[in-house]
């Protein structure tokens, strides 16, 4: 089942990414020779019989996939019409936005999943706390087992939180919440919470700056938040039932979320703040893939969401080797007004793919870590 379901996650988000990169080379009139899910040994291929068609391969690796124009730097004894169809002979503007279409194909997936998630009327847990541990911040500031969040601010510099008009965003779900708390707390500001209290009403709970400051990244921040789910989820559960536009609304709010959230995660990493050791390989996003599905349709969307944005995040990284490097030798490009050589592009790619290697040596050392000691 885990691997079926991996495999299944790799057709999707692989294939929507390098159609993204297809359809707009297309579009651009650029010939594309390959559009591979896979890499190394061919499993399945098919090719029209087309002047200038493209071979659609499927091949043995499942860990990524490529599409490959023709380029007149690569490619001899080309015809005219290769030539003018040739990627490298295209305007500037052209160029990148082949190079950019595959990671915002990976966002408008995962927006295009959320939207029928929540369309659905998918079941909901409301953001119900369990009891704060002990010294934790929400114990500190007297909240107890049974509050219910139902709302979300953020806190504005040099300000108690308390007598401000804040607005206010509604809470209905833990999900909701929790992705509001992760952009705060690692963005390192201090938030407001609307609670309902069981037998005191409601009242407005200041978590400030300096505390959200004094987390320590590398352990469980919610813990120390003392911001957990409740564990008796019987009586909170609900089915979200929300309209055409507010579904596209959250929609994109959610897409917004965890792309946020990911790009502060990134940053923790290079900056000491988080560990190398949260970090994912194969191994370890198949067995995510393998418990998602079996824990339902709703979970294993959202772990197709969650993979679709990292997709596109970590594609618009400017690395060599990967489309956000491509990216930087396009500005490289605009500002001398040509193109930067052969020679430099492949010393960098050589420095991209050893920066590469590196990381997914660690990705694949914490997923053994896991695997054999839990």
């Amino acid at each position: 089942m885990t691997l079926i379901s991996f495999l299944i996650a790799i057709l999707i988000l692989v294939g929507f990414h390098e159609f993204g990169h297809y359809i707009v080379a297309k579009w651009c009139g650029i010939a594309v020779e390959r559009f591979s899910i896979g890499f190394g040994p061919v499993l399945w291929r098919k090719k029209s019989n087309k002047p200038l068609a493209t071979e659609f391969v499927i091949s043995a690796i499942p860990l990524g996939g490529y599409v490959k124009m023709i380029d007149t730097r690569t490619h001899e004894n080309l015809s005219a019409e290769q030539t003018s169809k040739a990627f490298d002979q295209q305007s500037l503007y052209k160029r990148s936005l082949v190079v950019i279409a595959g990671p915002l194909a990976n966002f408008l997936l995962a927006w295009v999943f959320l939207f029928g998630l929540y369309l659905s009327g998918p079941l909901q847990v409301k953001a119900v706390l369990e009891e704060p541990q002990a010294n934790s911040i929400a114990a500190i500031s007297g909240l107890v087992k049974g509050d219910e969040v139902r709302g979300f601010a953020s806190l504005p510099h040099d300000s108690d939180g308390v007598d401000l008009d804040l607005e206010f965003t509604s809470i209905d779900s833990w999900n909701r919440l929790r992705w509001k708390l992760l952009k705060s707390i690692l963005s390192q500001e201090g938030f407001v919470l609307q609670v309902a209290h069981a037998d005191s009403g409601d009242s407005r709970v200041v978590f400030d700056h300096p505390e959200i400051q004094s987390l320590n990244m590398k352990n469980d921040i919610f813990g120390q938040l003392g911001l957990n789910l409740s564990k008796n989820l019987s009586n909170v559960a609900f089915q979200l039932d929300i309209g055409i536009f507010e579904s596209i609304e959250r929609a994109y709010e959610r897409v917004f979320d965890i792309s946020y959230v990911s790009v502060l995660s990134i940053k923790a990493l290079l900056t000491g703040q988080a560990s190398f050791s949260q970090i994912s390989g194969p191994i370890g996003i198949a067995s995510m893939a393998g418990q998602s599905a079996q824990s339902g349709i709703v979970a294993y969307i959202g772990f197709l969401v969650l993979i679709s944005i990292s997709l596109g995040i970590m594609n618009l990284l400017p690395l060599p080797m990967l489309d956000g490097g491509q990216l930087v030798f396009d500005l490289i490009e605009l500002i001398r007004g040509k193109a930067v050589s052969m020679e430099v592009r492949e010393f960098a790619s050589k420095i991209g793919v050893l920066g590469i290697l590196i990381l997914t040596g660690i990705a694949v050392f914490n997923d053994l870590s896991r695997l054999f000691h839990g």
